[in-house]
């Protein structure tokens, strides 16, 4: 299991980390359309999104997946195959 960020900056204020986690324009959105209609491919993520560019979403993504609210599940097949699902 990867490591997840430490929010241990202010102790007993768990609505600052909560807000670290979930700042960002995309980062609600990119849940939003996780919780909605579950496992989602990157393209249909990007179109979903359509305002997005494919280097923020990815960054967006790999934030999630480090705060451990996403997995991101690789196949190793080509054209690559990546899929986002929300963790439980």
């Amino acid at each position: 299991m990867k490591k997840l960020r430490n929010y241990d900056s202010a102790p007993g204020c768990s609505m600052e980390a909560a807000l670290h986690i979930l700042g960002g324009k995309w980062k609600g959105v990119i849940l939003f359309h996780l919780f909605k209609d579950g496992t989602l491919r990157f393209s249909e993520l990007q179109r979903h999104l359509v305002s997005i560019n494919q280097r923020l979403l990815t960054k967006q993504l790999r934030d999630l997946e480090e705060d451990g609210l996403v997995i991101r599940h690789v196949y190793p097949v080509i054209p690559p195959k990546v899929e986002y699902s929300l963790s439980d």
